[in-house]
């Protein structure tokens, strides 16, 4: 497996947290002449090229997680979500608070909690207050093609764009690549982001858990990208649609459509300025936001040639 993803998969980046993360990035791209700029919500975006068309391609930095809302007398940490995900998916999982601490999440009527082994609230507040985040963690397995880990959402989609932007000497568009915060919290970031740039298309990346399928012949990680024709939040454009199948039908590559239960950044995006031009990209996943959430590297591969054909 790639260093640079399992670095990205183990940095700490609960929305509105996403520094771990992005210092990665930062760190990547240091040797490049991209312009790079970071807003005021803390996205990070990379601009290349000055050409006939404005495109915006998003990856968003953030994940799931917890935050500390109460100290119980016995030592146990109760937390609130920070994102929307089920609490039956993360029961027993580990978790790191961001100055490191560990713990075991819990559910005691239907309330979440972290236990970190201490009993008594005040040795607990030496480690852990009011306000602080965790995440999910977990060991990063590849075996074969499938990759294996807490976070892959969206560090997948990160690692997506710092590929493209080490590949692509070049372009004949004015492309900027968003790597985006808080997701998790609704979509603010690239909501931001947008407005900034004012494209005239946006691809977004992310990954899409083939349970949330509810209109394709069987979604299937290892068959290829996934085309989200369609979610709650948004229709893909028809333009985005025709430039995604003309790319892919060039290198060969197959690609899987679906209609889902989700949303994405895009429902957000293309109602910025007078319309943005919108669509999505998916990695199809398995066990999306647990600790051993998994996805097909040899996706994550095509994802990454059929955009590179495009831009």
């Amino acid at each position: 497996m790639d260093k640079l993803l399992v670095d990205l998969i183990n940095a700490f980046g609960v929305s509105g947290n996403e520094d771990g993360v992005k210092n990665i990035i930062k760190e990547e791209l240091k040797e490049t002449n991209f312009k790079i700029l970071e807003d005021s919500l803390g996205n990070l975006i990379v601009n290349m090229g000055t050409g006939k068309k404005k495109i915006m391609v998003c990856s968003h930095m953030d994940s799931i997680g917890f935050i500390a809302s109460f100290i119980e007398d016995n030592g146990l940490i109760k937390v609130e979500k920070i994102g929307n995900f089920q609490s039956k998916d993360i029961v027993h999982s580990i978790v790191k608070f961001k100055n490191g601490t560990i713990g075991k999440m819990v559910i005691n009527k239907d309330e979440l909690f972290i236990d970190i082994g201490i009993t008594e609230k005040e040795e607990v507040l030496k480690f852990v207050e009011e306000g602080d985040t965790a995440c999910l963690v977990g060991p990063c397995i590849s075996k074969e093609h499938s990759i294996i880990g807490a976070n892959l959402d969206n560090r997948v989609g990160c690692y997506v764009l710092l590929k493209l932007l080490k590949e692509l000497s070049h372009s004949e568009n004015e492309i900027y690549f968003v790597f985006s915060t808080q997701q998790q919290l609704g979509g603010r970031g690239a909501r931001a982001a947008a407005y900034k740039i004012n494209p005239e298309y946006c691809i977004v990346l992310d990954l899409e858990d083939v349970k949330d399928i509810i209109d394709g012949d069987g979604i299937k990680l290892g068959n290829g990208p996934l085309i989200k024709v369609m979610d709650k939040s948004l229709i893909m454009h028809e333009e985005i649609k025709e430039i995604l199948d003309e790319s892919a039908k060039a290198l060969g590559i197959n690609l899987q459509y679906g209609v889902s239960n989700s949303t994405s950044d895009g429902g957000l995006i293309h109602k910025e300025g007078q319309g943005i031009k919108t669509g999505e990209m998916s990695i199809p996943c398995k066990y999306k936001n647990s600790f051993s959430a998994m996805v097909n590297s040899e996706d994550i591969d095509q994802c990454i040639k059929i955009l590179k054909e495009i831009l």
